[in-house]
């Protein structure tokens, strides 16, 4: 039986807040959520001017492939050349501004839909109709290319910035392509991509996976397999990190009263749970389930970490795929690596998540989230054709898993929190580290002046 400690034992998990502070008015204002005209600084002066993930390789892997990006007003088309580069540019024709290209697709050209206008894959003029009913000077077609945007990859992912100037996405990363190539994350092929739109602001709807301080509340069925006091946060310049302990994994959290506890049991739900977000596999449920009491007879000191990496390890052997490089813990649950301004990647041995949040037009309440799921294929194996599925309502997916859909339940609830006269702004503690870290930058680029 599992007890929750009361209140006046229960363990306590920010022992210091030193280095952080309470949010002052310029930091952390609730108006950040709600306010139309706070979206409209950040259509001003934060997408234009930073890396942002706008699509997978694999889904432009071809000859002529584009896809379109949308944040806000601005739309950008990603375009598979032919001799396999990728180019980007703003998504509207040079003569009244028709969108060339909606959603993806194929194509050997970019030709208007209205009057028929074209550009090349490149961006290069190929055609006016009616070139004699022109100012020769106006369709001078070294003056209206398609205007391009910056594009770059990291680890299989198409970065793009709308700024000319910006540095390279390299710089952009910071430590982030050091500390998770170990990884293999460009090795890894796109199984699926799920979006749905949830009713919250973007910025809280990213918040919520760049901390774990709210297992106790949301996730409190976790708490049976995992430690959540032992939960670390890093801050790397404008990005951040954080992950469990260790031994987190199978242990249950130090909140919880643990009396004949079946260890077996313990380790099955975590890994059932888990694998129903996609962080594990089928195949790791079934070998785990067949070992239950296999665990349940190991020493008490045993890890479980450990127990569990090698049974990951066999799992993957016998589909191809060597693990043998990853350490217990990698293997085992992963770091979450949040990217500035939107992006939080879980990664773990052998299949990685992309979480990219975007706020949905000019509705300050209401933002986009894209799920796209990673895992390496074994070797002599082919890749499945990934799969995209879009949703207006979270609900109508049924494949999100637990975890996921408590949080997806909660977002909402959420932004009517912070729309109330009762809340000012929030206060952060040493779990909140990677939150205030994200609004600190995200207030000095919207303290430039452009």
């Amino acid at each position: 039986m599992i007890r929750q400690k009361g209140s006046t034992e229960m363990t306590k998990t920010t022992s210091s807040t030193t280095g952080y502070r309470s949010p002052s008015p310029e930091v952390g204002v609730a108006e950040r959520y709600t306010s139309p005209e706070y979206l409209g600084l950040e259509y001003e002066r934060l997408w234009p001017y930073v890396w942002q993930l706008a699509c997978h390789v694999d889904e432009v892997p071809h000859s002529g492939d584009y896809l379109e990006y949308e944040v806000g007003r601005e739309s950008i088309l990603i375009v598979r050349l032919t001799d396999g580069r990728l180019k980007a540019f703003h998504n509207a024709c040079q003569h009244r501004g028709m969108r060339l290209k909606t959603g993806c697709g194929n194509a050997t050209e970019l030709r208007c839909r209205s009057h028929a206008w074209c550009w090349n894959l490149d961006g290069s003029l190929k055609e006016v109709t009616d070139p004699q009913d022109f100012d020769p000077a106006a369709i001078d077609p070294s003056r209206i290319g398609l205007p391009e945007v910056q594009v770059d990859t990291w680890a299989g992912l198409v970065f793009v910035n709308m700024d000319g100037a910006a540095p390279p996405l390299r710089d952009f990363l910071g430590v982030v392509p050091e500390k998770v190539a170990h990884f293999r994350m460009g090795e890894m092929k796109l199984l699926s991509k799920v979006t749905t739109k949830i009713a919250c602001n973007w910025k809280l709807a990213h918040e919520a996976f760049i901390e774990t301080y709210h297992a106790i509340g949301t996730h409190p069925q976790a708490l049976r397999y995992v430690d959540d006091t032992s939960l670390e946060y890093e801050q790397h310049g404008i990005h951040g990190m954080h992950r469990f302990g260790p031994q987190a994994m199978g242990t249950p959290s130090k909140r919880l009263d643990a009396d004949d506890l079946d260890r077996g049991d313990v380790l099955l739900a975590a890994v059932a749970e888990l694998a129903s977000a996609n962080l594990y596999s089928d195949e790791d449920v079934a070998a785990m389930r067949a070992l239950v009491p296999v665990v349940n007879a190991l020493p008490e000191d045993a890890s479980m970490t450990e127990f569990f990496a090698n049974l990951r390890r066999e799992e993957a052997i016998a589909n191809g795929i060597d693990l043998s490089a990853y350490s217990d813990r990698d293997i085992a649950l992963g770091p979450l690596w949040n990217l500035f301004p939107n992006i939080t990647i879980p990664c773990n041995a052998g299949n990685i998540l992309v979480f990219r949040w975007r706020p949905d037009g000019q509705n300050p309440e209401s933002c986009y989230w894209d799920k796209y799921e990673l895992k390496f294929v074994g070797e002599g194996r082919e890749a499945p054709e990934p799969s995209f599925v879009q949703v207006d309502d979270w609900r109508d997916y049924e494949h999100w898993g637990v975890v996921l859909e408590q949080d997806l339940t909660n977002l909402p609830i959420w932004q009517l929190g912070v729309r109330t006269r009762g809340f000012s702004g929030p206060i952060w503690g040493r779990p909140d580290g990677n939150v205030a870290n994200m609004h600190r930058v995200l207030g000095e680029y919207l303290a430039k002046e452009r």
